[in-house]
């Protein structure tokens, strides 16, 4: 009991409760088990041809890190459940859909395992188009973004002095769940593959000779697409944290540089430089928050920050690779394109989610918000720790 409650909030039958700084890390913790474990199919994926069975060790990790997320989620239910509390009030705060993703990942691992029989093991982009696996990745992000709900329903780090210790465990969520954003999408990431250099132009010289033309012109309107979405999963996390709170230091390093390193260890760092390139990007652009200063009251500077700051790192990608290579393999108008294109969409999301609300009656309003696990304020759920709480 003492254990409980050092980790998770008092219950009674009229709060809900909330879970403390250590229970939202200790979920973080087992996330990233559960985020390793498909980072290392990934990797056996792509680089290790003719894997024909479910049964292997990088799905063991994958597997075991859910079975441990699944067993701690539950664990935090079942205390209010003994207690005569009804299981809705009995979940922390922003921990709802987390039991949704659970529920999905089992589903989709049953899915999976019989889809590999029925089937065989997907090779390539296929394994990131089956169903199943679109299944896991989802009810992984309902599973790994609970600690951000939980501290975007914790009113007491809504004062805008929040540090980065204290936003720690949301910080690392939200990067966790961009990094398995890109997991599935990983094909379209320019920190994977290099499709900007002179190498590449040169390879494709060599590949298709006299259709060099058409290749070529399919393949830099992929890597357009690429920027694109790579900077949504790159900057997305971003904007959530910014929703909420003024930027922490060190967040924009956390969660662009993790989803870099992993995204190139996909490969098994066939290029490390690009991961490096993405770090030092995380770097600079870093440096640009602490200039600028985004703020979610501010729309103005909030705005301007994602104007620049997606140009600014794929700038620092395009100088790293023209540096080591002496030219490009695309014109300086694609390539410049490519990043204003970047600023451009990361400015429209911004913002799109700076508009206010639309009016809308204040029950269905709070019916949405209560979907949402938006408004489950932290006083309306008293929390205390033994150890000394957040």
């Amino acid at each position: 009991m003492a254990v409980e409650r050092s980790i998770l909030a008092e219950r009674t039958s009229a709060t809900i409760p909330s879970a403390t700084w250590r229970a939202d890390l200790l979920t973080c913790v087992l996330s990233g088990w559960l985020v390793t474990g498909a980072f290392l199919d990934g990797w056996a994926h792509n680089t290790r041809a003719n894997l024909e069975t479910f049964f292997t060790p990088w799905h063991a990790v994958l597997y075991s890190g859910f079975a441990v997320s699944a067993g701690w989620i539950g664990w935090m239910l079942t205390p209010g459940v003994r207690a005569g509390v009804g299981p809705r009030r009995a979940m922390p705060a922003g921990y709802g859909w987390a039991v949704v993703g659970l529920l999905l990942f089992c589903l989709s691992g049953v899915g999976d395992l019989l889809w590999h029989e029925l089937f065989g093991v997907e090779q390539d982009v296929a394994s990131l188009l089956s169903p199943t696996h679109l299944g896991l990745v989802c009810g992984a992000l309902l599973m790994v973004t609970a600690p951000w709900r939980s501290a975007r329903a914790n009113r007491a780090l809504g004062d805008g002095r929040a540090g980065f210790g204290r936003l720690f465990p949301a910080v690392l969520s939200l990067a966790l769940a961009g990094s398995g954003v890109a997991f599935i999408l990983q094909e379209w990431h320019p920190v994977k593959v290099n499709q900007i250099s002179a190498g590449m132009h040169q390879d494709l010289v060599l590949r298709y000779g006299p259709r060099l033309w058409e290749v070529s012109d399919f393949q830099i309107r992929a890597g357009v697409a690429s920027f694109i979405l790579a900077s949504v999963f790159l900057f997305g996390p971003l904007l959530l944290l910014l929703r909420s709170w003024p930027l922490p230091g060190g967040a924009v390093v956390l969660a662009i540089g993790v989803q870099c390193v992993l995204v190139q260890g996909l490969t098994g760092f066939d290029d490390p430089g690009l991961a490096v390139l993405g770090v030092v990007g995380a770097a600079a652009v870093e440096g640009l928050a602490r200039l600028i200063r985004p703020d979610p009251q501010d729309h103005r500077r909030l705005r301007l920050f994602f104007l620049l700051a997606p140009p600014l790192f794929w700038g620092v990608y395009v100088v790293g690779i023209l540096s080591a290579d002496h030219h490009l393999g695309w014109k300086a108008e694609v390539w410049g394109g490519s990043l204003v294109w970047t600023g451009l969409v990361m400015l429209g999301l911004a913002v799109l989610s700076t508009l206010p609300p639309q009016a809308l009656p204040r029950d269905e309003m709070r019916a949405w918000s209560a979907g949402a696990g938006l408004e489950e304020q932290a006083d309306e759920r008293p929390e205390f720790s033994t150890s000394g709480g957040r």
